[in-house]
This record gives structure tokens, sequence and C-alpha cells, in this order.
């Protein structure tokens, strides 16, 4: 079942929208409920409705019994910045979690059914807000992330103009000590005692903006024995690839082995 949601959003002050995927009445069993949900973010220059008609969401919502709600990011990297009231980090991490749940009661509230994902963008975006909102998010699915955005705008992407890690994260040194940094929020994870979510991570090897970074992400994580599920294999940073990766990704959320 596909439904489009609209209501007014605190975190952002404004009226936002919201695509919601539920595993019911689609020609597969229905599934359980409560449904697992996975916060679904998409990339840069995305938006949900895009993310929604080009991916099969709706497929391996119903064949995996996993609700998926996608909202719009606006090119934000999923950051909080109340001098302009754009607190995306708190709206995708906290307010969509609350006001979704209010409006389905099917969704579980389960911390451990309830996961946080994307693509690119929003793959980094997953990452931050999965560690940042620890008590709501057990799981975090990332595909072909941006997980270093200090490295993606480091004048390697012509078409991204200079000051945009300035706009959304802030000074670059402070960056690196702040949760917006993965890696650090890990690390400051791991010091605090907190268990990390699980982590799957995709990324294709001919991704020109991506791969390195996410070569370097998956060996620290092997360093530090994070247990990130990392796979890799001929694709580029485009949907055909994301296409292709789904199933594992949703497999990993469910916990049932991918074809």
């Amino acid at each position: 079942m596909y439904i489009r949601v609209s209501f007014k959003s605190d975190m952002l002050m404004r009226g936002v929208n919201a695509h919601v995927f539920l595993p019911y009445h689609d020609g597969y069993p229905d599934a359980k409920r409560p449904y697992p949900t996975l916060y679904f973010l998409p990339g840069y220059s995305a938006n949900a409705e895009e993310i929604s008609m080009l991916l099969p969401i709706r497929r391996y919502c119903t064949e995996h019994g996993i609700a998926v709600v996608i909202p719009d990011g606006e090119n934000s990297f999923y950051t909080d910045h109340p001098e302009r009231c754009a607190l995306f980090s708190s709206y995708v991490g906290e307010e969509l979690v609350r006001v979704t749940r209010e409006l389905f009661p099917c969704l579980s509230r389960e911390k451990e059914q309830t996961y946080i994902g994307g693509i690119s963008m929003g793959g980094y975006g997953a990452c931050t807000n999965g560690l940042r909102w620890h008590e709501t998010f057990s799981k975090v699915m990332m595909l072909s992330p941006a997980i270093d955005p200090q490295d993606l705008m480091n004048e390697r992407v012509p078409t991204l103009p200079s000051t945009l890690f300035g706009a959304w994260l802030g000074d670059r040194e402070a960056y690196l000590t702040s949760w917006m940094n993965p890696k650090h929020a890990i690390l400051a994870a791991r010091e605090e005692g907190r268990k990390l979510p699980e982590m799957f991570m995709c990324c294709g090897r001919q991704d020109v903006l991506v791969y390195d970074m996410c070569k370097d992400f998956a060996a620290f994580a092997d360093e530090h024995a994070i247990g990130l599920k990392y796979i890799e294999g001929d694709g580029q940073h485009d949907i055909p690839y994301w296409d292709g990766m789904l199933e594992a990704a949703f497999s990993f959320l469910s916990g049932r082995k991918s074809a």
C-alpha cells in the first residue's frame, strides 16, 4: 500500500510531505503487525517522489514485511540549523518518526524494529542520524553513501558550490570532532559504552564520487571491529546500481538470506 502524507513540521516550520509504503493489501501475504519500519533518506538533488517512482521500494516493502517512510531531504545533509529553521536531523530522527507512528498505529514503536537508511547524501545522513538518535534506530542501511562529505566537497565535484560544506556542516575543524563526522561519532559511542547500530553499506567500484571514501570507511570499520556488512561490485552512482542492491539491503534489515 502506498500513501502520501502532508503535515506541518515544527522542526522545519512549514508544510512537508512524506511517501509511505505499508506491507498491506498489495498482492503479497500481509505482514504481521506492528511493521518494522525503515526511514529512507534521498540523496543530493533527489526527492522522495523520485525515489518512490524510480526504485521498486513497494515490492521490497511487501516481500520483506517492512514499512518504508521517505521524506524530502532538500540537499540538507540531514543536519540541524536553527538559525534558518532547518532542523533536518531533528526532523528525520525525532519528529518524522513520532508523527508517522501517530498517523499509522501499525508501525512498530520498538527500537529493534526501527531502521534508518539512504542513498548517497542520504546514506551519510542515515549513518550520522542513526548514531545520533541511537535510542530510536537499531540498524543503518547505506547505499553508496557520501560517508565523508569533507572529501566530497574538497573541490572534487565541480558542480557543488565551494560554500556548501560550511553551509550545512559548519567549520571544517569543528566537524572533525562533532556528531556529523561518522568516524568520530562511532568512536565517541564506543567510549561512552553505547551499543552501535548494525550497519550495511554497498558501493559500486566504478562510482567515482564515493567509492574511495566507502573503501576507507569499510577499512575503518574493520580496524575498530564495528561489524559493518560491506558489499562492493560493479556499478556506478546511479539508479540501476541501487536497484540491484535493494534485495541485499532489505535482506539485511529483515534478517533473511538474499537470493
